[in-house]
């Protein structure tokens, strides 16, 4: 079964895979308060790797892979791709 449990570990390196996307895909498109937090909780890890320094490597929707190098370019990547996830992790972040 493809979770976003299952993807932590990429998620904190930096990684996002065709089925890494795919998971936080799915919890962006059932909509619930409790999927899109773990979405965003996923986003959160992402963001950590990028903090630390770790080169990410993010799965695009048109199966190319994206190497942001600026916190805008991560965040509009983010924005684009899971808005609702995004949004959370920005919320939780402010509190």
């Amino acid at each position: 079964m493809n979770t976003l449990q299952s993807h932590e570990e990429e998620f904190e390196s930096g990684t996002v895979t065709e089925s890494g996307y795919a998971a936080i895909a799915d919890a962006e498109g059932y909509g619930a308060a409790s999927s899109i937090g773990a979405g965003s909780v996923s986003i959160n890890k992402l963001w950590n790797a990028f903090g630390q320094g770790k080169p990410l490597l993010l799965y695009c929707a048109d199966k190319s892979i994206f190497q942001p190098n600026t916190d805008g370019e991560l965040s509009k990547w983010c924005e684009n791709n899971f808005p609702a996830c995004f949004g959370e992790y920005l919320r939780r972040k402010k509190h």
